[in-house]
């Protein structure tokens, strides 16, 4: 079963840690250090029940970077706030915090009861709550509690369950990810990593990416709820022993991915929300500090639309890092100020690349909040050179079948070789071919189509996507194929005018000349006409079998083949071997054509040679075209 994480959240000394140990009988401070300021430092966790984890942060202000990494994971906040001292500043500012990591539930424990003055002095600060929590959270419920006299303990737990049993969970089809909240080494066993599982499912002996330092590792070991455990899926609190990395080179942000899904980046586009009660401007190239999951990393910020933004604003934005830090399209972060620190805002990772050629201003202001939205303004980006559904994947860090489903929720379209496209994107790429072909055509009127190699370099489209997008206009019919190149469908090739004339010219030298072939050349200087146009009109004299090609650039009237042919099968009537010489005799061709002309009969299978002599093969008329 997949575990629901309730998340602790309110100022010091409200009473969360001591809650926690009345609900679950586990003393979440466990640093000597918390034990002797009496206040949670760093992140405490326990199990309310099999599959309710409790994850206690610390309140106090200097310690907010740990209550933020405890926050990111969770399904249902509990917010602790003291009878006796009601609404204070780490109260809010832990609102703003999972108002902006989008956390949907709330359960508020008005703790310290017994400490309070009176009744009417409850009503109000609970009134205080309610309007304060108001369009925060779908829902908000209130249990006064007292961990001196038990006093709505239980009331309060069986909520918790309540509010539990009922999370609806996603399917979780995604990769596997644990950000890490803490590092250590124990003699024997080496390197183990605590976290919350954000999703996905790991397996003892699985291989995993350790993030940012592309260290590649191996699962000994992992425990959950205080056991070992084969395996852990999303919302699990999770122990990894790893083998193959160093505890110095794992660290509080560092990330266990699956191999190859995930990397570390230093720039990436984000919308962000700005706190309405936010002190100052937030400015262009601002330095702040960026938590992602439990990460704490500095960065600037840089506007794309305005030169400021005012408190309560949102806008895309690109984001800046200065050391690189895990993360993936959808991940949300909360961004707080260099100093003196308070929360500023927070936002939604939108895409962790910047695609070559675009205007940066224009195309990130205009990127999409929506992710099925923007996921078509990003196929629409890649016009001439689409992405498959695993390049898709690897950009836009999920699973292949993510990626389908995207796809299944917009008018795109996917084909056989995985390219996703829009109509726009065959139509912008079928518009460059034809015009390329329309070009090449006018240049060569006699060349009956231009090579798939040639063109997919002229039009600059990938090769995989030149060949997706000629298929789609050959079924069209707006081209056709012909051997290794294409055509425009109204392409014909016509001797007219001045070529016509030559052609005839060639016919007539080729027809003289017997069974002796000529070259390309020599026609070229007895028409006194280029060798390239003397080559396209034999190419079309070839096409109508009017003339046969040798050997590359050797030619002979088709006529004259025939009568050749029609003398090596009197000779095999009467003998059933032939040697050069007698082909010689035969034809009156010298050794320059004569083994030419018989290499062609071989591979028309007229003759079969067998060493020094030529068999007689089959002798049906098959002139190569």
């Amino acid at each position: 079963m997949t575990q629901v994480v309730i998340g602790t959240a309110g100022h010091i000394d409200h009473g969360k840690t001591a809650l926690v140990k009345a609900l679950t009988g586990t003393d979440t401070d466990r640093l000597v250090e918390e034990k002797a300021r009496g206040m949670t430092i760093d992140l405490g966790f326990a199990f309310l029940n099999e599959s309710v984890t409790i994850i206690d942060v610390p309140g106090h202000e200097k310690f907010i970077r740990n209550m933020v990494a405890g926050v990111s994971t969770i399904n249902i906040a509990l917010l602790v706030v003291a009878a006796d001292d009601g609404i204070m500043p780490q109260t809010r500012e832990h609102l703003h915090i999972l108002k902006l990591l989008n956390i949907p539930q709330c359960v508020v424990a008005l703790s310290k009861i017994d400490l309070a003055e009176d009744g009417e002095w409850l009503d109000l600060v609970e009134l205080e709550i309610r309007e304060l929590t108001e369009g925060i959270f779908k829902s908000v419920d209130v249990v006064r509690t007292s961990v001196q006299t038990n006093e709505g303990i239980d009331n309060l737990k069986q909520l918790l369950e309540s509010k539990a049993s009922a999370v609806q969970q996603p399917d979780d089809e995604s990769f596997f990810r644990l950000q890490a909240d803490r590092v250590f080494s124990i003699t024997g066993f080496g390197t183990v990593v605590t976290g919350t599982v954000i999703s996905g499912r790991l397996k003892k002996g699985d291989s995993v990416d350790v993030l940012p330092g592309y260290i590649s590792a191996k699962v000994r070991g992992i425990q959950s709820h205080g056991a070992e455990v084969e395996s852990v899926q999303r919302g699990d609190r999770a122990a990894v022993n790893l083998s193959g990395v160093e505890a110095e080179k794992v660290f509080r942000g560092s990330e266990l991915v699956a191999p190859g899904k995930l990397q570390a980046v230093s720039k990436f586009t984000a919308h962000i929300q700005l706190t309405a009660d936010m002190k100052k401007e937030l400015k262009h190239r601002q330095r702040v500090r960026v938590h992602l999951g439990t990460a704490e990393v500095m960065a600037r910020v840089y506007l794309t639309s305005n030169k400021k933004l005012t408190a309560g604003s949102s806008a895309n934005v690109i984001i800046e890092l200065e050391h690189p830090a895990v993360m993936a399209s959808e991940d949300r972060f909360v961004m707080r100020s260099y100093s003196p620190m308070h929360t500023m805002g927070g936002g939604t990772v939108l895409t962790t690349f910047i695609p070559k050629g675009v205007k940066i201003k224009e195309w990130v202001t205009g990127l999409d909040i929506n992710p099925i939205n923007r996921f078509v303004q990003l196929v629409a980006t890649f016009k001439r050179n689409p992405k498959t559904v695993f390049n898709w994947g690897k950009a836009l860090q999920m699973t292949d079948n993510n990626v389908r489903e995207l796809v299944k929720k917009t008018e795109l379209n996917t084909s056989r070789r995985s390219f996703i496209y829009s109509d726009e994107n065959v139509n912008s790429c079928s518009e460059l071919i034809i015009k390329c072909l329309e070009q090449f055509h006018e240049k060569n009127p006699l060349r009956k189509a231009m090579s798939t190699d040639v063109l997919q370099l002229e039009t600059g489209l990938s090769q995989k996507w030149s060949t997706e997008v000629l298929d789609i206009m050959v079924k069209d019919a707006s081209i056709r194929s012909a051997g290794t190149g294409v055509a425009l469908a109204s392409h014909k090739v016509e001797l007219a005018g001045g070529t016509a004339e030559i052609s005839r010219k060639i016919e007539t030298d080729l027809r003289g000349n017997g069974f002796t072939p000529m070259t390309t050349e020599e026609l070229s200087k007895i028409l006194n006409t280029s060798h390239k146009e003397i080559l396209e009109i034999l190419h079309v004299l070839k096409r109508n079998e009017t003339v046969v090609e040798i050997e590359n650039g050797v030619w002979m009237h088709s006529q004259n083949m025939a009568k050749l042919h029609q003398a090596m099968k009197d000779h095999f009537n009467i003998q059933s071997e032939m040697n050069v010489a007698d082909f010689k005799r035969m034809s009156g061709l010298t050794r320059k054509f004569a083994i030419p002309v018989l290499e062609y009969c071989d591979k028309q299978g007229w003759t079969v040679r067998d060493g020094n002599v030529r068999l007689k093969g089959n002798m049906a008329l098959i002139i190569s075209k």
